[in-house]
Order: C-alpha cells, then structure tokens, then sequence
C-alpha cells in the first residue's frame, strides 16, 4: 500500500450474504465482538454487523498479510473512535455499514474517514437541513428542486460523517460548524472561524456503491494531488473457501 494510498473495500449485503458466509466470517469475530453482534433486535442488523467487522479484519491482514484475520485487536479513542490496539501496525481504518451495504477504508495516515448512507426518497431534505446544517447548505438545498435537493442532502450528510469520523470527533463537533461546497470540479469544506482547522488540508471523494447507497471518503493526510484510492469489490467468498 502506498504511503499516501487508501484502501476502499465495499460490499453490498444481497451479493456477499451466500450460504455459510455469515458463519464463516463470525468465526473471524473476537468474542466481545460477537456479543455486540448478538445484541442487535433484528437478524438482519446482526448479519451487516458480522460482515462489516470481518470484512475489516479481511481488509487489515490484505495490507498487512502476516497477521492473521482474526489476530487483530481494537481500542477506541477519547470520542469513541476505533483504532488498530495490536499487533503493532502503521495502519489506520474507517468502517461505516447501513442497510444492505458495508464500507471500510484503510490507510496509512489516520486522518481518512468512511461514510455509507442508505438514501431514502422519502427524507425531508430542507426541514433536516435546518435542524443540523450549515446556513450555506441550507440555502443551496433551497434552490434545488426536490429529486436533486435529496441527492445535495445525501452528498453533505455523507461528506460531513466522513470529516468527523477522520477528525475523530464521533458527534462532539456539531454539523453546522463547518460546510461542504459540492460541484462537478471539486468537493471543499469550510469552517466557522472558531474551529481550528484548515480547508486547504481536506480532500474528498463521493460515489454510489449502488442505485440505494451514498459513500463519501474524507481524507486530511496533506498529500499532493487528488485522493489515491483503490476500490474492492469485496471477495467474502474467499474467506467462505
């Protein structure tokens, strides 16, 4: 992997849920992970946990292939944020799921954050905005008629998740402290004056895993040029084999 490299793995729920993977992939599971996976009220939830978490453990051993799956161990940050506990490792990761679809990226700075939505053609996109977005967001939503606000609302919903997951800050920074500008030649972010960060470090990328999903990468490792990323169609059979 390249030092200034991300990962992406994908996988969506309806073409990685065969026979026997669900099994197979619990088994990579650590135990606490697996209690946490068996906490979930619907079946459906517990599936989409064990499939994002060892479809992580897959992606880590893909960079780093003399350890073995099921070795590594995690911890969480001061706002809840996960990080690689052991073996001893350069590598850093963002795991987001919704429904029908896992996401995760791995890299090797550990400022890049993943977010995944499931976009809904029923959200009110402008009364949302108003309870959590910038002014700014607000105000283009207001100019776009209703199928395209709804696609501006999911680009900003992803794209803001994405820069709080690599900033490590869970929902500690509140959404409207910053705002994203989208447009067909870039994606930039800009900050209310009392948040100490710079725009200028901040790169990101947006995509459709498919017609149901939304996926923003956030990445502030400073890199020249635009956003190295590798996309994987994740091979869960593999690891069923």
């Amino acid at each position: 992997m390249a030092d200034d490299g991300i990962e992406l793995f994908i996988g969506l729920i309806e073409s990685i849920d065969t026979p026997g993977a669900v099994d197979v992939c619990r088994g990579l599971l650590s135990v606490d992970e697996q209690i946490r996976a068996d906490r979930f009220k619907f079946e459906r939830h517990q599936r989409q946990y064990v499939f994002a978490h060892a479809m992580l453990r897959l992606a880590l051993t893909r960079a780093a292939p003399e350890v073995e799956p099921t070795d590594w161990s995690f911890s969480t940050g001061r706002y809840g944020r996960p990080f690689v506990a052991a073996p001893a490792t350069p590598l850093h990761f963002s795991l987001s799921h919704a429904d029908g679809c896992v996401a995760c990226v791995v890299s090797k700075h550990e400022t890049v954050g993943v977010d995944v939505e499931t976009v809904s053609r029923r959200v009110a996109p402008l009364s949302t905005a108003l309870r959590f977005f910038a002014p700014e967001e607000v105000e283009t939503l207001r100019t776009l008629p209703e199928p395209a606000a709804i696609e501006r609302f999911f680009d900003y919903w992803t794209l803001k998740e994405a820069y709080l997951k690599a900033r490590g800050f869970g929902l500690n920074l509140p959404l409207d402290a910053f705002a994203m500008q989208v447009s067909r030649e870039a994606i930039k972010i800009s900050f209310k004056p009392d948040i100490a960060d710079d725009p200028a470090g901040w790169r990101f990328s947006l995509c459709s895993p498919s017609p149901s999903h939304r996926l923003a990468i956030a990445d502030g490792s400073r890199a020249a040029g635009g956003l190295r990323i590798t996309c994987n169609a994740w091979p869960l059979q593999e690891a069923a084999e």
